[in-house]
């Protein structure tokens, strides 16, 4: 039992009300029983507004949580609104004879497409190059000095992947490592087994490489992923997230990790288990 003294002044007024109004209550259903007023649902919210005062935290997380859903609604919201709209704009530009236009677009209704699968933590590498392809080819035509190559072994097609894994990764290289470079470079996306029966995706930019000190802060946030907190906004969120969902969905063995390249640039290296999609 906790000593009466102990309970803030705030605390006190708030549980008293509540006793006060539970109080009236049980009168009125004394003197007029066919009034529906449960005396236990009174009891049960005074219980939790006390339980709320006591532990903020609860009131917080859940908050937190509901913050959470209405993003999660609105990011399935708006990529399918916008799927059927371009594809909408896209006929109408293959219509007028403006096939480049029309081919931009079918890579963009592609991307939004591919992006929305979010009921499925695991797809096939195939799907998730089929998702990076499409985004590529818009920024490569967005800047005409930027060049992608890919190396993926065709017998790794089929391995299972978690969803949405290299295009934030890749989206890293060109705002951190091309973009001061004018995105005039070169990225390369390549997938090939290991000695341990394991598959490595390497993803290898010619960019500015890391500002000084950057490297060691990347590796210490990726070797302890498990103890920062869930981030909605800031520069790492993205390889935060990706670390975060291969430890989750392969194994604690398994991850990201980023290397210097000696010739400038930097390789960000995934390593996965080979696990074949179940037909």
């Amino acid at each position: 039992m906790v000593n009466r003294k102990a309970i803030d002044r705030k605390k006190k007024s708030a549980i008293g009300a509540a006793l006060v109004i539970e109080f009236v209550v049980c009168v009125l259903q004394g003197l007029h029983h066919t009034w529906l007023i449960s005396g236990m649902g009174i009891t049960l919210m005074t219980l939790s507004f006390y339980l709320t005062l006591e532990n903020p935290e609860a009131l917080r997380a859940e908050l937190v949580e509901q913050k959470m859903s209405m993003l999660y609604l609105k990011s399935q919201v708006n990529p399918h609104f916008l799927y059927n709209t371009l594809d909408t704009i896209r006929i109408q530009a293959q219509l007028n004879g403006d096939k480049k236009v029309a081919d931009l677009l079918m890579c963009l209704v592609d991307f939004f497409r591919l992006s929305v699968k979010v009921d499925r933590p695991l797809v096939t590498l195939d799907d998730e190059m089929e998702l990076l392809e499409a985004y590529m080819e818009l920024m490569c035509y967005r800047y005409p000095e930027l060049k992608c190559e890919y190396d993926i072994h065709p017998d790794l097609g089929g391995t299972q992947v978690p969803n949405f894994l290299l295009q934030p990764i890749v989206e890293n290289s060109l705002l951190h490592g091309l973009k001061n470079r004018g995105y005039r470079g070169e990225v390369e996306i390549s997938a090939k087994r290991t000695a341990d029966s394991c598959m490595e995706i390497c993803v290898r930019d010619t960019g500015s490489g890391f500002a000084e000190g950057k490297k060691a802060v990347i590796d210490e946030m990726l070797q302890s992923y498990d103890k920062q907190t869930p981030k909605l906004t800031g520069n790492s969120i993205g390889i935060l997230n990706v670390q975060k969902r291969i430890k989750l969905l392969c194994g604690r063995e398994y991850g990201l990790s980023y290397t210097e390249n000696p010739g400038g640039g930097v390789t960000a290296h995934i390593l996965l288990p080979l696990k074949e999609e179940i037909k």
